[in-house]
């Protein structure tokens, strides 16, 4: 008897779907792609868990007769290609025929489809095993229903993750396949957010609000060339931008991609609008002839290949360069704005203080920082009257700078102090910015002190978008335990009734986005890590900013409480907050030492 053996279908079809169905919203693209495929225009999609209890999909397509359900369920039996030389002109989204029996091998499968009005067939399979056809007048189109994905492979569904991620999956789906679709009219219903309808549009850029977030809506369009070779889009301008790349929508032909080589044409055309760490916001439309690019180089069809890369490297990057120089020539110079005003409460009364921190916040304190003095209060100073503690501070013990000597500060920003040091003199530089952000970052998050509430009249309506809303939704309740006071507010945006008495006078917009860019960069999205990087977001916006003047004995006060904390060394963020020089490291830097 041979060793080596022919696998039985439905095994074949399960290792399959290990490449093609990584997770609900990867279900949810190739049952959309087919729609798209069939010549649908309205789309009614459904989810349940975050797609694991139930993804359903109706369109109007084209739809299929009785035997092409069976057909359907074939490992590569496709309608849309028919000999080799088709793959070198796709038109289509899907092509390998591999989709749907992988999907039907991992789940409760339903098709049900007509080719036209009032005729009709259900297909039901349960994990690859056909149970049956049956007539089922209906519609012209089809809908396909998928139950319990994953359910008789327990491996499989122990690595998805929780109903929120998933969900946020989803839309992340929704939002790249509904913009490379104007014409298309969407309708989406789940159970955790309240419906969204996508009437079709004439431009994708109507679109943007809707599902990335009202900022969005601001974004520039562009284009350049003729079809069959033309690129165009909508670029953020000069002050949208962000900490990471993750609003950067890329589509070639109709299909969203990952393409390093457009991201680099992509970094090419920014650069030099942008400073270092900051990235725009940008959906692009390439648009080739199929021939021209290759889309049968990866299982899911998220990456292409250029076959002339050299030609289409710097088309992008110029075309990009010349919709940024524009949008910057709208824009009024810097240099010709007034000064930012300070952002700090000059007049501010002192307000009750955690004692451990009690330096930094003396009543001689300067006045024009004195405001931060209530940031976090510990519990009950609210209910009475401040007054300082005759007892040293934490701080003032600290036996690691028992001379330190605060000399000034270079561009009101970095303070600069002498320290004994154990064996000679040393030249502390510290931001004070960053150093402040850890004293209140610690205050807040390491010893758990609750702010005071301001509400704000009226409430701040910020709009998110469905995705971000979905991944923001888990963690409401611990916005709320910190100050900020909000809620779910129709299916993209949040109602935002209070903030942090600290923060009472700021947006709270740029907050919940920062802390946004921080959960997706960190990808996942569990309580502890949500908690630390919401705490250091309020630290951050809270702390003294740069060019803020402080007197000596307020510099060294704050450094002092620095020196208190548990980790004194960097910022929440992990920027650091103190450079040292000895005395022989100047001596040697001036060549007086070898």
């Amino acid at each position: 008897m041979p060793r080596i053996r022919i696998l039985p279908d439905h095994v074949a079809n399960q290792i399959a779907a290990g490449e093609v169905v990584e997770r609900p919203a990867s279900v949810l693209k190739e049952l959309v792609e087919n729609a798209l495929d069939a010549g649908a225009r309205s789309l009614d999609l459904a989810w349940e868990e975050g797609g694991r209890r139930l993804l359903e999909l109706a369109d109007d397509g084209c739809g299929m007769g009785r035997d092409d359900l069976y057909l359907a369920l074939e490992r590569h039996a496709t309608s849309k290609i028919r000999a080799a030389a088709d793959l070198d002109a796709l038109a289509s989204f899907g092509f390998r025929g591999e989709a749907l029996p992988s999907i039907a091998s991992v789940s409760r499968f339903e098709l049900h489809s007509a080719e036209e009005e009032g005729q009709g067939h259900r297909l039901r399979c349960e994990f690859g095993v056909v149970k049956g056809v049956q007539p089922a007048p209906r519609a012209r189109g089809t809908t396909v229903v998928v139950r319990d994905l994953f359910a008789q492979l327990p491996a499989r569904r122990r690595f998805l993750k929780r109903p929120e991620t998933e969900h946020a999956h989803l839309w992340g789906v929704v939002t790249r396949l509904a913009l490379a679709t104007p014409e298309v009219r969407w309708t989406v219903r789940t159970d955790r957010s309240a419906p969204l309808v996508l009437p079709p549009v004439e431009e994708p850029g109507a679109r943007l609000a809707p599902l990335l977030g009202e900022k969005f809506g601001r974004l520039l369009p562009f284009a350049s060339g003729e079809r069959p070779w033309r690129l165009s889009g909508y670029v953020s301008p000069a002050e949208l931008s962000f900490r990471d790349r993750t609003h950067l929508y890329l589509f070639v032909n109709g299909r969203a991609v990952r393409d390093r080589l457009l991201l680099a044409a992509l970094a090419s055309g920014w650069e030099g609008f942008f400073p270092k760490g900051a990235y725009p916001a940008a959906v692009l439309f390439l648009e080739l002839p199929p021939e021209a690019v290759d889309v049968n180089v990866h299982p899911t069809k998220a990456e292409v290949r250029f076959r002339e890369p050299q030609r289409v490297f710097p088309w992008v990057s110029q075309a990009l360069r010349e919709a940024w120089a524009q949008a910057k020539g709208e824009l009024p110079s810097v240099l010709s704005l007034p000064p930012k005003p300070e952002e700090l409460e000059l007049d501010a009364a002192p307000r009750p203080v955690a004692p451990q921190h009690r330096s930094l916040w003396e009543a001689s304190a300067a006045p024009a920082v004195s405001a931060l003095a209530a940031a976090f209060p510990p519990e009950g100073a609210l209910d009475r009257p401040y007054a300082p503690l005759p007892a040293p501070s934490r701080a003032a013990e600290t036996p690691e700078a028992p001379g330190l000597r605060v000399l000034g500060a270079f561009d009101a920003t970095y303070l600069l102090a002498e320290v004994p040091g154990e064996r000679e003199p040393e030249l502390w530089i510290v931001d004070q910015h960053v150093a402040h952000e850890r004293v209140l970052y610690e205050r807040l998050f390491l010893r758990r002190h609750a702010p005071a509430v301001q509400p704000l009249l009226p409430p701040r309506l910020v709009q998110l978008g469905p995705a971000a809303l979905s991944r923001l939704g888990p963690f409401l309740e611990e916005l709320n335990a910190v100050g900020v006071e909000c809620e779910a507010f129709g299916a993209d945006a949040l109602l935002v009734r209070g903030l942090p008495d600290f923060l009472a006078d700021r947006d709270p917009e740029p907050l919940l986005e920062e802390l946004l860019a921080r959960l997706e960069k960190e990808g996942r999205a569990d309580l502890d890590v949500f908690r630390r990087e919401l705490n250091a977001e309020l630290a951050c916006h809270a702390a003294i900013k740069k060019h803020a003047r402080l007197d000596p004995a307020l510099a060294e006060a704050l450094i002092r409480d620095l020196l208190a904390c548990e980790v004194p060394h960097t910022c929440p963020h992990g920027r650091p907050v103190l450079k040292k020089l000895t005395r022989s490291d100047l001596e040697r830097s001036f060549g007086r030492r070898a």
